[in-house]
Formats: structure tokens, sequence, C-alpha cells
């Protein structure tokens, strides 16, 4: 049985990876993330047969049961989507402990496990599709604790990528800047944040477009938007001037 695996499949980019997965000719996708009712609602519009899994990965005990449930099910995973994640703006010692360790729990913890527990479940010729962030490339000024978070996830693509390469697996680092989802206008509701620092935004139907695009060609990175992958190149060599740049639009 082929199957596609999505965390953070209730909304956002994860649900719209679902979406598009549904033509691929899978025999079932797992959509997981924890609301159960809006995760009912995205598996109601597929077509392709779902298992529901609410489970909170940010809490170890809840992804041993997502292991169980894979090593008794034994499926063959074709695409592995890690969406589950979460940022907050706030400078990083004002971040309550509880906060900063749900952020590197979900943003890191989860995604080295989850991903650990589904690379035994896959042949040649199989996907992994790591959610990580234009952020990653730059130190940001009150968004810290998030970047960092999502600089790891980098790291560990290009590592996992040289590690999976002679079993014929893929690995591809998808590095969005701001995407048009509920995040933006939650966080300029909660946040004294600049409006401003959300100018430039790409919509999570061309992100997910372009990143599966890039994973079926194996493609290490998938970055969409002309404007972010000039950001990305700028900061990979001047990852300083970048984090100013960042840091003049809250002054």
């Amino acid at each position: 049985m082929a199957i596609a695996v999505v965390t953070g499949a209730s909304s956002g980019m994860g649900e719209e990876f679902c979406k598009r997965l549904d033509s691929y000719g899978l025999d079932c996708i797992w959509l997981i993330a924890r609301r159960q009712d809006r995760l009912d609602e995205v598996a109601s519009n597929l077509k392709t047969s779902t298992q529901v899994i609410s489970l909170d990965l940010s809490d170890p005990d809840q992804i041993q049961i997502l292991r169980q449930k894979i090593d008794e099910e034994n499926p063959e995973i074709s695409y592995l989507v890690n969406g589950a994640g979460f940022g907050k703006f706030g400078m990083s010692w004002e971040l309550s402990p509880q906060l900063t360790r749900s952020m590197i729990d979900l943003n890191v913890n989860a995604l080295v496990e989850i991903t650990s527990i589904c690379i035994p479940h896959m042949k040649r010729g199989s996907h992994i599709i790591e959610i990580c962030s234009a952020s990653s490339y730059i130190p940001l000024y009150d968004l810290n604790v998030y970047a960092s978070s999502k600089a790891f996830v980098r790291h560990y693509c290009n590592g996992l990528r040289h590690e999976l390469k002679s079993k014929g697996i893929s690995v591809t680092e998808v590095s969005p800047g701001w995407v048009r989802t509920d995040f933006i206008d939650i966080t300029l509701t909660e946040n004294k944040v600049p409006e401003r620092v959300f100018k430039s935004t790409v919509t999570k139907e061309d992100v997910v477009d372009k990143a599966l695009k890039a994973a079926n060609k194996g493609k290490a990175r998938s970055v969409c938007g002309f404007k972010n992958r000039c950001i990305v190149a700028i900061a990979s060599h001047f990852p300083n001037l970048a984090a100013s740049i960042w840091a003049s639009q809250f002054k």
C-alpha cells in the first residue's frame, strides 16, 4: 500500500499538500495534526482514501503512537511531508520557557523523529519534503527562536540528503518566505509587528506546486518567488547584512 504522510495537514500548506497529493494515485493519505474537526473536514474533500490521526506532535509520547501505527501497518511511504510547525514573534528572552520548548519540540524534535520513523518504510524513488523557511538563512531580530529552529532543519536536510543518496530517497528543503496564511493575520493582531514586514508574500498554492515539482525531480531545495530566491542567495553569503536589513524594519 503506497501512502503519503502529511503532518500539519489541518490547515495552510499541509492542507494544500493533501489536496495536490490527492491526484497522485496513492492508496491512502495519512493526515496528521492536532485538530480532529479540521482534519475530518480536509479529509472529506479528498477522493483518495484517508486516515485521520489527531496527535499533538510536540508531545514525544504522542509521536510514539504514530511510530506504533506505522510499524504495525507497515505501509510503503511514497511521500513524507513534514509540515507541522509554528513560530512566534518576540525577543528570545521574553518568550515563555514553555512556548520556546514547544516551538523547538515541534519544529525540530518532532520533524527529526517522524522522519526517522518513516525512512525504514520508504523505498527507492520515495520523497521526503521538509518545510523549512527562508528565515533559516538569516539571524532574525524578534523571531530568533523560530528562525534558529528552521536553521537546524536546513542543516538536517543537507545531511540527510547525503545519508539517503545510496537508497534513492530524495530530500527536499522547502524554504518559502512569507506565505499568505492565517499566521500573518494573527501575528498582526497579536504582536506589535510592522505591517511592512509582510509586504512581500507568496500563496500556499504556489509554494506547494513548486515544492512537489522540485521533490519529484529530486531537487535539494525549493524557494518560491524571485524575491525570496534573491533574499536566500544574499543571506547565504552575507547573513549579518541580511539580519541588519531585517532588523531595520522594526525601527
